[in-house]
């Protein structure tokens, strides 16, 4: 190692080393304090790099990241996110640091009903097999995206009362899933996503006029669920893996994507229908009534709600209702609009502490 100690002391500054004669490996005390100093300061500074350097590689290597980052190498690191498994002591750190470093209420499934109904329950229409649901603060209108292959549609709802103000069918070709209201006032855009043709529409939110078409890729090169990141300006996705893929609004390309890891330490699977709560992504997940409330910047779930009594499996049964999935805000701060395919109900729900 090259370094400013090293290069401050030079021949002159050494006194040659006396060796006792009566004892040849013991060195004279004559060698002066100041150079011995110096070596002292070298070699620790050696030591501390070295073992920077073996806990960065340990990291790398736990990970199964490759050492050096290659621009170039985007898919090779997104397939290793995919199928590297989970650090659990690794991610219980990551959990106990947010923890410890925010004031944020968390919750889990253990900790029972942790939400609150707002008045009674709203009409849906039971024909609906709800993948998206959102909602327009700007012109207070809620939308609806419906699924299968034959009867996907776009729908108006009211917002106050859930009827359906006005639909439009879609071709049977398609079967809808996810979708987004964003925009300004004036020119609010809706962007809806399909199940397998990996093919998106953009709509007129005012109209429900279908103004663009583009397509997109993804983990299973599926789509099931989309929000909008208003901070960013990045719309999420989800495609029933355990990944959230980031796109470009403009060109719908993906810009990233991460694994989400539920707050047993495991990967997530079956992520469905979304939505973007101040800062948090809010998730629904395939045959489960459970809401998930993702960081979007480390994947890690937060909370996780328990919905299974909202309305519960086997009364939703006798009604021919399918799984939860739909969830949007309202106009109500911390109150959202919640529903599920073929249900005859739609409710306004808070949930404690998000």
């Amino acid at each position: 190692m090259n370094t400013s100690s090293e290069k401050s002391i030079g021949r002159e500054d050494m006194e040659p080393m006396q060796i006792d004669s009566e004892n040849p490996n013991s060195h004279d005390k004559s060698t002066p304090k100041s150079f011995r100093f110096k070596m002292c300061i070298v070699v620790g500074a050696a030591v501390v790099i070295l073992a920077i350097a073996s806990v960065v590689t340990q990291r790398k290597i736990r990970s199964n990241q490759p050492l050096e980052t290659d621009p170039d190498n985007n898919k090779e690191k997104q397939s290793t996110l995919e199928t590297d498994p989970v650090d659990i002591e690794e991610i219980s750190d990551l959990i106990e640091g947010d923890e410890q470093q925010t004031d944020n209420f968390f919750v889990s499934k253990e900790d029972g009903v942790m939400f609150e109904t707002i008045g009674d329950f709203m009409y849906h229409d039971k024909s609906h097999f709800t993948q998206g649901l959102t909602y327009s603060r700007i012109s207070d209108s809620l939308f609806e995206s419906n699924g299968l292959y034959g009867s996907s549609s776009v729908c108006k709802l009211d917002p106050t009362t859930g009827e359906n103000i006005k639909c439009v069918g879609m071709d049977q070709n398609y079967f809808a899933e996810g979708m987004q209201v964003y925009g300004k006032a004036g020119s609010e855009r809706m962007i809806q996503i399909t199940w397998k043709e990996k093919t998106g529409f953009i709509y007129d939110a005012s109209t429900l006029d279908l103004l663009d078409t583009f397509t997109f890729s993804s983990t299973r090169n599926e789509g099931w669920g989309i929000c909008h990141d208003d901070k960013r300006n990045e719309f999420i996705m989800s495609d029933g893996s355990e990944n959230l893929h980031f796109l470009n609004m403009e060109s719908f390309e993906e810009i990233r994507r991460i694994p989400i890891v539920r707050k047993n330490g495991q990967r997530a699977r079956n992520i469905n229908e979304l939505e973007y709560v101040n800062g948090r992504v809010l998730a629904n997940v395939w045959y489960e009534d459970v809401i998930l409330v993702i960081n979007p910047e480390t994947g890690l779930c937060e909370s996780e709600y328990d919905m299974s009594t909202l309305w519960p499996q086997q009364e939703r049964r006798k009604y021919g209702a399918d799984v939860l999935n739909g969830i949007s805000v309202s106009k109500e701060d911390g109150v959202l609009y919640i529903t599920g395919k073929k249900w005859n109900r739609m409710f306004k729900v808070y949930l404690k502490g998000l």
